[in-house]
């Protein structure tokens, strides 16, 4: 890969906006406190602004105290999309008049390519890892807490290096993000051995509504939205949970739904034999990789759970097809 269009791009403007998808996790804030870091670095104008707030388990980043939630109301020469497929991830609107000028890294499989300048590679684990290249092939010569930052976005996104998108190149990276500085059991604590104990409590919560269909095929998980606020949790204590819903011997897909009254929200996992990310394409604003994924279905979880179920039992249906075509 090369950079000259990125460096040409840095190289002529002075400002610019940093942005990353809804419910921001650890790939979307490292990755933007990397590069926030490597503009200023050039004596850039850079600010930082997501929909959703940084998680409690993401403050211990160095700078994340800086990220802001209200939308800048002047424009900017760049804006800088980070770690979102489509523009309809990052949660606001009139995204084309921030600034003239847009450019699209990521990593993630439904890129829709909406920008000027789109750096996208499938084959990365993370966005965090397109940054650490980025930084390497370069020659840039980054403090400690950017490794930490790089080093978290791509941990956090091959699930504490347990999913299958953990490869030499990962482990190669985050070897070298750990002489660089990167402090890999702080990461490790902060990110999955430091729950609040109400984060606990959300966590107990979600793990009693394990529910099996399909004999033992799909396991669902479920979290109202108002139970944060009743037992006085934060969002981002959630994170992590889907994961566990395909950890049970013989589940091939699971689901962990958030909901109100009016929508419910699907994180998407696959042990293999579907593609989630494909499933979650068919629903506006969703998408995703082949094993984890994410979409919101307009209606009540009686409905949605209804409706997401019937699609996952003919996706695995499909796969048992193609599967006994191929024996």
């Amino acid at each position: 890969m090369t950079w000259t269009r990125l460096n040409d791009v840095i190289g002529g403007n002075t400002s610019f906006l940093i942005s990353s998808h809804v419910n921001p996790d650890g790939d979307c804030i490292g990755s933007q406190l990397a590069f926030a870091w490597y503009l200023e670095s050039l004596h850039k104008e850079t600010v930082i602004f997501n929909r959703d707030a940084v998680p409690r388990k993401l403050r211990f980043l160095d700078g994340s105290g800086r990220i802001s939630n209200e939308r800048p109301a002047r424009a900017f020469d760049v804006l800088i999309v980070l770690d979102s497929s489509n523009p309809d991830r990052l949660g606001w609107s009139g995204y084309e008049t921030a600034a003239p000028v847009i450019v699209n890294i990521d990593h993630h499989e439904d890129n829709a390519a909406f920008a000027a300048l789109n750096i996208v590679d499938t084959h990365s684990a993370a966005t965090g890892q397109i940054l650490y290249r980025f930084f390497t092939d370069t020659g840039v010569a980054y403090p400690p807490p950017v490794a930490q930052a790089l080093y978290t976005a791509i941990m956090t996104d091959t699930g504490g290096f347990r999913f299958s998108n953990t490869n030499g190149a990962v482990l190669r990276a985050c070897a070298d993000l750990a002489d660089k500085g990167a402090d890999c059991a702080e990461a490790y604590r902060r990110l999955y051995a430091s729950d609040s104990p109400a984060g606990l409590l959300l966590k107990s919560r979600i793990w009693s509504t394990a529910t099996f269909y399909f004999g033992g095929k799909i396991c669902s998980m479920e979290m109202p939205m108002s139970l944060i606020d009743e037992i006085g949790a934060d969002y981002g204590d959630s994170e992590g949970m889907a994961d566990y819903t395909i950890a049970a011997d013989g589940v091939e897909a699971g689901m962990l739904i958030k909901y109100n009254d009016k929508e419910s929200h699907f994180s998407l996992r696959s042990a293999g034999a579907v593609d989630v990310g494909q499933i979650a394409r068919t629903i506006t604003g969703g998408g995703g990789h082949t094993n984890a994924a994410g979409c919101t279905i307009g209606r009540p979880i009686e409905q949605a759970r209804a409706l997401m179920l019937d699609i996952l039992g003919k996706e695995l249906a499909n796969a048992r097809t193609r599967h006994s075509v191929r024996r």
